[in-house]
């Protein structure tokens, strides 16, 4: 075998997600047309706000993300961003919000977006290896940062440091959907054959502000219902890829072992293969 790749759920090439933060009013509308194109996103939640007003309660949390199928993740107790924050404050942020958050909704939460600046900026001796380090000892898995786009549609090599493909408002967004539609395996070169992500981010009171709630409906319309990709949310997508990571492979990398739990699928030297928790296969030398 030569070349190895993932693939999503279903032996798909590509995978969807959306991000948005701060867990305001605006996310009933915004998770109600996720749930009517099949769709699914993370929610970044402040964990003082909660009922504050303009926020979200903690039961229509419940009702309107986390029993449709979306993800709630850590966005600071405070808001706080850990490059710019005392580091201990910075710590207790994130790790209170964790706290509060599981306590509310009585589950494991694992996943964060950066509040306000993230790790863009760096102030009061912080340095992102501490950052990373910190949030690694909180329990945090992944967090989205900001400062770039990734329009090459790649998977993140470091998980904090996980760059999404754009804003929903970036002028770009819709040259860029089509690109990442039209990619198609067989008409890929065989080493470039790997896995692709689009992930769209936000904040759901801008469609609102900007009167241009259609620019979503557009995007959901675009992008939904397609037998090629995996719609999910920011944790699945890590979830998956560390059970795919978790293969093991014979010296030759032909025989491999999945000691996991959860289905997986990969493509081989340009073949298709599934895997159950527990089985092993032999790949065929091409």
């Amino acid at each position: 075998m030569k070349y190895c790749f993932l693939r999503f759920p279903g032996g798909k090439m590509k995978a969807l997600t959306l991000s948005y933060d701060d867990g305001v009013r605006e996310d009933i509308r915004f998770a109600q047309t996720l749930d009517q194109y099949g769709m699914k996103g993370t929610f970044n939640i402040n964990s003082s706000t909660v009922g504050n007003g303009r926020n979200l309660t903690a039961e229509e949390i419940q009702t309107c993300i986390l029993d449709r199928g979306h993800e709630v993740a850590v966005h600071g107790e405070r808001h706080m961003a850990p490059g710019i924050g005392f580091p201990p404050l910075a710590l207790a942020d994130a790790l209170n919000c964790r706290l509060s958050l599981e306590k509310r909704f009585g589950r494991i939460i694992r996943g964060m977006a950066y509040p306000d600046s993230g790790v863009t900026k760096m102030h009061n001796g912080n340095d992102y290896q501490t950052v990373r380090s910190n949030l690694q000892s909180c329990g945090i898995v992944y967090a989205r940062t900001l400062g770039g786009d990734n329009h090459d549609f790649m998977l993140p090599t470091d998980w904090y440091a996980w760059m999404p493909t754009a804003h929903h408002n970036n002028p770009n967004l819709w040259e860029w959907v089509e690109e990442f539609l039209a990619l198609e395996d067989e008409k890929i070169y065989l080493t470039r054959r790997y896995p692709r992500l689009f992930y769209l981010w936000g904040h759901s009171y801008e469609f609102k502000n900007n009167q241009n709630w259609d620019r979503l409906e557009r995007f959901c319309e675009t992008v939904s219902g397609k037998d090629d990709i995996w719609y999910a949310t920011n944790i699945e997508i890590y979830e998956y890829v560390q059970a795919y990571q978790s293969l093991i492979r014979s010296a030759d990398g032909n025989r491999i072992y999945n000691p996991t739990l959860r289905e997986i699928w990969f493509m081989a030297d340009g073949k298709n293969y599934h895997m159950n928790p527990g089985e092993e296969l032999w790949i065929e030398e091409v």
